[in-house]
């Protein structure tokens, strides 16, 4: 649930850089501000992993079953921010012109199918379902808005800029609360 909040800020958080500064892959010139696109999630990860790790002791605490090994979060946000960089680092060396958020949430679906895959931070086949599920979504509504808006960059990131947030937000936030109210 905590990675349905985080998500959503991280996007609106670039979308409001990207309004104020333009996208590095604009080539419109160089602003100071520019330099915090790399590092702009970093912030926001960090409070998500704060806040799942403490809910994560609440939970063993409280409920004895097996709950999520730290070495599990910390594969899964290597495994969702290695995807997202490689991808970036692939369309930068192809020169293809892709809308950013568009990518950033394809390759959260991805790097969510394959967490579930893996079976990571995972009680039981439910929760692995609904992992891969949420992945197949987020993937999904990416490549579905892609192809609706063919090759128009600037319309595709206006509509990403709204799509993403909340696409990332009711797929995450909404697993984790049909997850909890399920215990």
């Amino acid at each position: 649930m905590i990675w349905g909040i985080v998500a959503p800020a991280i996007f609106v958080s670039y979308a409001l850089l990207g309004i104020l500064v333009g996208f590095p892959s604009d080539g419109d010139g160089y602003h100071a501000l520019r330099v915090l696109f790399p590092v702009l999630w970093a912030p926001w990860a960090a409070i998500g992993l704060v806040a799942t790790a403490t809910l994560w002791r609440s939970v063993g605490l409280v409920i004895p079953r097996r709950s999520a090994q730290r070495w599990e979060g910390v594969l899964t946000g290597a495994i969702i921010v290695g995807i997202v960089f490689t991808g970036f680092a692939a369309i930068a060396v192809a020169k293809v012109p892709v809308a950013e958020f568009a990518w950033v949430l394809m390759a959260q679906g991805i790097g969510v199918v394959t967490v579930g895959l893996l079976g990571l931070n995972c009680n039981d086949a439910t929760e692995r379902r609904l992992w891969i599920l949420g992945g197949i979504l987020l993937a999904a509504v990416a490549l579905v808005g892609s192809l609706l808006l063919g090759g128009n960059i600037l319309l595709a990131r206006q509509w990403f800029t709204l799509i993403s947030p909340l696409t990332s937000g009711l797929v995450l936030f909404g697993g984790g609360l049909y997850l909890t109210s399920r215990a």
